[in-house]
């Protein structure tokens, strides 16, 4: 892997993350939101963003910051953008949630902080986007990795002007028939900018490289990785120009069936390139991550054959069902996959790639233990497996249990995170030195890695 440097501010994106995670999955265990709610409550709503914003966009901006360089083979500047932008996030995912729990009539809520948030959220974006697009752009001809993930930023913007818009219709800042019309069609469409355009398309883009290199395995440069390329690009086209016809009260295109046809397509040529990664792989042995990523693959098919039954109407339950197996156990599920060798990965960057040929240091496999985290992650997969069939079948007490499995599965996984980023699993004689910071980062240091 071309060493590009690290990014000071991915641990703390990480642990924000992962602790937004844990109070979305707490809540979902105490019958906060769906289904003890309508799919549309406030309550829901605040759970949908917890996860949509704090834990999936949190990470991925992390990720992105730390691996867009790489992607490019660019170099890695740790200037103003990376904790501009987790202050606008964070600052605006609070105002947001706040404007939701005014919604729902909840303690300390106001309604009218809603567009504030989304104004806020959607500068934080801007901030993300500005710093990755430049990287991305400075180094045509852009990999085919990089191409996704530029799209996938594109998805982000539309996200966050679609949910400006929305909070203004909910709060009563446009006329009433004018703000159920825009909720109506805009809600559908702001779900999959932001669960499909963004962080999807984002993750396919980013899993293409990461994948690749964990593996040992050739990165996908064949016409099946282009197909889904240009899918992807047409999907997030399509869901633009219905969101601007939404928003200027034109007549809408047969956009949804044409959206849906070019999603599926780019699922379909991603999963052929996802099975060709590991079938030419060099490294025989699959270490963890990469045996949870094909779990989160699973969650990947199986959500968009759930959707695909939705929007066909079989089963009215079937929506809900697939959004959350594709939040929790696709992209969530990827995510903790990642995280568990990413977090070791930089960590032994951080610690170990300085001294190499000074002193002895370990393999970066050496600063985890498979054996006791691996019980965890099928834990974790098994929760998202039961949750999702509770959804289907309305089953909400057996969606709640296993939502407090799936509790027990995030934090003890988390502790495996820990554990590697207090380097607690190497031999002694093999570190000296001080640990590293486990998430803040040293303000006003020179990167020298």
């Amino acid at each position: 892997m071309p060493i590009a440097g690290l990014s000071r501010w991915t641990a703390t994106y990480f642990a924000l993350a992962l602790l937004a995670l844990v109070v979305a999955q707490v809540m979902l265990a105490a019958g906060f939101g769906y289904p003890g709610d309508d799919f549309m409550a406030p309550e829901t709503l605040i759970v949908v963003h917890l996860v949509a914003i704090g834990w999936l966009t949190l990470l991925m901006c992390g990720a992105l910051f730390q691996f867009v360089p790489v992607l490019v083979a660019g170099r890695q500047d740790n200037d103003w953008h990376a904790p501009l932008a987790l202050l606008l996030l964070v600052l605006g995912l609070a105002v947001l949630l706040m404007g939701f729990a005014g919604l729902a009539g909840l303690p300390g809520g106001d309604a009218e902080a809603l567009p504030l948030g989304g104004v806020v959220l959607t500068a934080g974006f801007l901030v993300v986007v500005a710093k990755l697009a430049r990287i991305i752009w400075a180094a045509r001809p852009l990999a085919p990795p990089a191409r996704f993930v530029l799209v996938g930023l594109a998805g982000l913007v539309l996200t966050g002007l679609l949910g400006e818009s929305l909070a203004a219709a909910l709060t009563g800042l446009l006329p009433d028939d004018m703000a159920m019309a825009l909720v109506a069609a805009a809600v559908p469409v702001h779900a999959a900018s932001g669960l499909g355009g963004w962080l999807t398309v984002t993750a396919i883009g980013v899993s293409y490289r990461l994948l690749s290199m964990f593996l040992l395995a050739p990165e996908p440069k064949g016409w099946r990785s282009r197909v889904a390329f240009w899918a992807c690009l047409v999907a997030v086209a399509l869901l633009a120009a219905h969101g601007i016809a939404i928003a200027l009260a034109l007549p809408l295109p047969p956009a949804p069936v044409l959206i849906v046809t070019a999603g599926s397509l780019a699922v379909a040529f991603y999963a052929a390139d996802f099975v060709q990664l590991y079938r030419t792989r060099k490294r025989r042995q699959l270490e963890l991550h990469s045996k949870a990523a094909l779990a989160a693959f699973a969650a990947l098919i199986g959500g968009a054959l759930l959707l695909l039954a939705g929007i066909a109407g079989i089963g009215a339950r079937m929506v809900p069902a697939a959004v959350y197996v594709l939040s929790f156990g696709w992209l969530g599920g990827l995510g903790l996959a990642m995280l568990y060798k990413i977090v070791p990965f930089l960590t032994w960057l951080e610690c170990f790639a300085p001294v190499m040929g000074r002193q002895p240091t370990p393999r970066v496999q050496d600063l985890v233990r498979e054996t006791q985290a691996a019980p965890w992650f099928w834990l974790y997969f098994l929760a998202v497996a039961i949750a999702t069939a509770a959804l289907a079948a309305d089953l909400p007490l057996v969606f709640q249990a296993a939502m407090a499995v799936q509790v027990l599965g995030t934090v003890l996984l988390i502790r495996e995170f820990y554990r590697s980023r207090r380097l607690a699993n190497i031999p002694g004689d093999l570190w000296t030195g001080d640990r590293p910071r486990l998430f803040l980062p040293k303000l006003f240091e020179e990167n020298h890695v």
